[in-house]
């Protein structure tokens, strides 16, 4: 005959391996003290997992084991796409041994400003060849600024009052592509190109010095196929 216990809260309750006495003896607070429920409680739970271990694999029926997922990894080479334009001007400039060092920065320049002002690029980048030989740097005795040789007295308030930094690759080749359209658009492409030069047409010596430089654009703009400008516009 098993014996009974009991406790003024749980009442009565039978000795033994039994629901009621099992819960009297985890949760009663006069029987057992908090200490003793938790390692009650933690040699119940050590009990459960060491009775079921777990893998690091999964397991079919039959004792395979699940394949390894492996995380692919995907190289991407994602070059730059390069404008067409942009490359044959860089051919362009290296004929005049333009520095490598800022000749795709040039060439970039030329061509962006060329669309926007509607001008041949070839004519814009010829000009600069002469003027400065794509030097962001040059100063004349004339007082002339940058790579396309920007006048001061004549655009220096301009550029001023508009931000434009004329040691900047990109502003002066952007304001010198600009002031070449306007006199290509007011006296024609080669009389434009003598008044980016400046030159007084009652002075003999100025209209010489006009004409020799228009020559030196002219063979450099001369020098390759005429087709190469129509493709930079492209």
């Amino acid at each position: 005959m098993q014996p009974f216990a009991f406790c003024n809260r749980c009442r009565g309750m039978r000795v033994g391996w039994n629901s009621r006495y099992f819960l009297h003896c985890l949760m009663c607070k006069e029987w057992v003290s908090k200490s003793s429920k938790l390692l009650v409680l933690t040699v119940i739970f050590s009990g459960l997992v060491l009775g079921f271990p777990t893998s690091g694999s999964f397991v079919f029926p039959g004792g395979r084991e699940a394949p390894m997922v492996q995380q692919a990894s995907f190289q991407l080479n994602l070059r730059p796409v390069i404008d067409p334009a942009v490359s044959s001007m860089v051919n362009f400039l290296k004929k005049y041994a333009v520095d490598e060092d800022h000749r795709d920065r040039v060439a970039a320049a030329l061509v962006t400003s060329a669309k926007k002002y509607d001008v041949d690029p070839r004519l814009a980048a010829s000009i600069m060849i002469v003027e400065s030989r794509a030097n962001p740097f040059a100063i004349s005795n004339l007082q002339s600024i940058g790579i396309m040789q920007i006048h001061l007295k004549t655009w220096g308030a301009t550029a001023e009052k508009q931000g434009i930094n004329l040691f900047k690759i990109e502003d002066n080749v952007d304001f010198g592509t600009r002031i070449l359209k306007d006199y290509v658009h007011r006296f024609g492409m080669w009389e434009g190109v003598r008044r980016y030069k400046g030159w007084l047409p009652d002075d003999p010596d100025s209209s010489q010095a006009a004409d020799e430089y228009l020559a030196k654009v002219q063979h450099i703009y001369g020098v390759d196929k005429p087709s190469l400008s129509t493709e930079l516009l492209k």
